[in-house]
């Protein structure tokens, strides 16, 4: 087997691994055939690839566009529980795309809501899935409470020229009280994303 393990070893040199690697993200399709595939990409994996918070904030771009709520909060608790990646640390994509850098720029004001959501409540980022016991709990409610910010460069993206659309699960547009405060600021109508979890 000296062939396979040599294989396995290439494959893994290639792909790299963790945030410090220098991993080439192929950025995902645009808005426009995200919607135009919406009922065909509905749960499925998304198309980007990749362990660091840029891909994964790319992966719940997919996931918003094409209303597969399931996959974006499980990309947001994915997220959560990679202590490394502080949401104000995430790189500024610089996407050439102005719809899809505009709903990037908006998904870390809902990384925020939901992790400092936990946080407050004495559930730090890497936390053990299952506490058992009080020395696990009073360990944990002993640490540091660190709040999560967004990345300063959330603030230079402009606002969309033209509304985008984002249709709901009945491929409607989201009216009143449902429509993201969030994205509205973006010129994107958006349902609100149910982004809290635990």
């Amino acid at each position: 087997m000296p062939g396979f393990s040599r294989l396995v070893s290439e494959r893994f040199r290639k792909q790299g691994s963790g945030t410090n690697s220098k991993q080439t993200l192929q950025r995902p399709p645009d808005v426009a055939w995200l919607l135009a595939h919406r009922k065909e990409r509905m749960g499925q994996t998304a198309h980007t690839k990749g362990n660091t918070p840029t891909a994964s904030l790319y992966r719940m771009y997919e996931y918003l566009v094409v209303g597969y709520i399931i996959g974006l909060r499980t990309e947001i608790e994915y997220f959560f529980n990679q202590p490394s990646w502080a949401v104000s640390a995430i790189p500024d994509p610089k996407d050439p795309e102005p719809e899809r850098y505009a709903i990037l720029a908006v998904l870390p004001y809902y990384l925020v809501t939901a992790f400092n959501r936990l946080i407050g409540r004495g559930l730090p980022r890497g936390s053990p899935a299952i506490i058992a016991g009080n020395a696990v709990e009073n360990a944990l409610r002993s640490r540091k409470v660190v709040l999560e910010e967004e990345p300063s460069w959330v603030a230079k993206v402009p606002p969309l020229p033209q509304p985008l659309v984002i249709p709901d699960q009945s491929n409607n547009a989201p009216q009143g009280h449902d429509r993201g405060k969030r994205f509205l600021k973006m010129n994107i109508v958006a349902e609100e994303p149910h982004v809290l979890f635990v």
